[in-house]
Formats: structure tokens, C-alpha cells, sequence
């Protein structure tokens, strides 16, 4: 069962990191954008080093996403397990599964306007269709979900502090963005924001 597991994790880390690779040269080869511009350029020091938290706490989650899926056994004996039972990892392969299929409609629904990081130097469109129907930040609750699924599938205190840790940080990027938008879109992101919950129920 644990092998099964950890080729679903492997199977579903490389999904989503192959998606997101490929939207990075698609925007860059076709549109030539630069989607990933998260801590780079000159920006406030606030939203400078939020998106500096963030691109820390998700490398370190995705690169113990990886190390785990191929030496949970080695691994486990470094930093323990708080619990062994299958039922909830693999509860944690569906909802890791699922954030990674929220995070995927999401890149496809914003099209050429999607960025990893705040852009203030080019002009994008206000995206509200799609999957961004239900929630302003269907990405990042695709993220979350990950992190989730991350500590659900080897929950130890490593996984339990880089969910904790990517959860913040996450937050406080929807914050300075949603500032950014509201500077750009003005009432029509106001009213969207009226419309359509910040999360999926909140």
C-alpha cells in the first residue's frame, strides 16, 4: 500500500510540476511574457518579501514533496510519523489530486493574464470566468489543497510545519494582491470581490 501511495505522490508531484513548467514556456514562446516574476523586479519591500516567503516556503514543499515520495522509508526514520494509517493517506493522494486539478483549470481559465507573482509592469485582463466563478484565487486554494495533501500523505512534523508555514504564507500574497487589484480594476474587482468568495465558502 505504502509503494502504491508513494508512486501516486510521484505521479501527481510531476503533474504539476510539468503543467506548470509548460505554462511558463507557453506564455514566454507564444506571447513572449515572463509568467513567473514572484520576488523579482522592483517592488515594495512588503509585497518583495512576501513573495520571497512564498517562493521559499513552496520550493521547500515541493522539494519535500519529491524527497518523500521516493524515501518515505529512509525519510520517516529522520523526522518520525505522527500516525501510519493508509485510509488517511490516501484521503490525502485525492486531496492532493484534487488541488492539483483546481491548480491546472486555473492556469488554463487565466490564459495569457496568468502570473506567479505580482505584475506591475504589463496590463492583464480581470478573469472571473471559469473556475474563478466559485473563488478569486482558485490557484492558490489548489495550492492549499496540496499542502494538504502533502502532510496527510506523510504527516510528521517536517510536512505538518511546511503546510502551517505555505498556508501563511500563501495569505499574505492573496493580501498584496488583492491590494494590487483593486488598484488596477478599481469597482469592477470591488464588485467581483462582492460576487465571488476570496477562498471557496470565505
Amino acid at each position: 500500500m505504502s509503494n502504491l501511495k508513494n508512486i501516486l505522490s510521484l505521479t501527481l508531484f510531476s503533474i504539476f510540476l510539468i503543467s506548470y513548467l509548460l505554462k511558463l514556456v507557453i506564455l514566454y514562446k507564444k506571447n513572449h511574457i515572463k509568467g513567473n516574476v514572484l520576488a523579482k523586479g522592483k517592488k515594495r519591500s512588503k509585497i518583495h518579501y512576501t513573495e520571497l516567503f512564498v517562493k521559499t516556503t513552496t520550493f521547500v514543499w515541493g522539494t519535500a514533496w519529491f524527497a518523500f515520495s521516493l524515501a518515505e522509508t529512509y525519510l520517516v526514520t529522520l523526522v518520525g510519523e505522527y500516525f501510519d494509517h493508509p485510509v488517511i493517506h490516501f484521503i490525502g493522494v485525492g486531496v492532493a489530486a484534487l488541488g492539483c486539478s483546481i491548480f491546472i483549470q486555473a492556469m488554463i481559465a487565466m490564459r495569457t493574464s496568468w502570473r506567479v507573482g505580482i505584475d506591475k509592469s504589463t496590463v492583464t485582463k480581470l478573469i472571473t470566468h471559469g473556475i474563478y466563478k466559485f473563488s478569486r484565487n482558485a490557484a492558490f486554494v489548489g495550492f492549499d489543497l496540496m499542502f494538504l495533501g502533502l502532510y496527510l500523505m506523510y504527516p510528521n512534523s517536517l510536512t505538518l510545519i511546511i503546510f502551517i508555514l505555505n498556508i501563511v504564507a500563501i495569505h499574505l500574497l492573496i493580501l498584496q494582491e488583492e491590494q494590487h487589484l483593486k488598484s488596477v480594476f478599481g469597482d469592477e474587482y470591488i464588485q467581483y470581490c462582492n460576487n465571488t468568495p476570496r477562498y471557496i465558502l470565505f
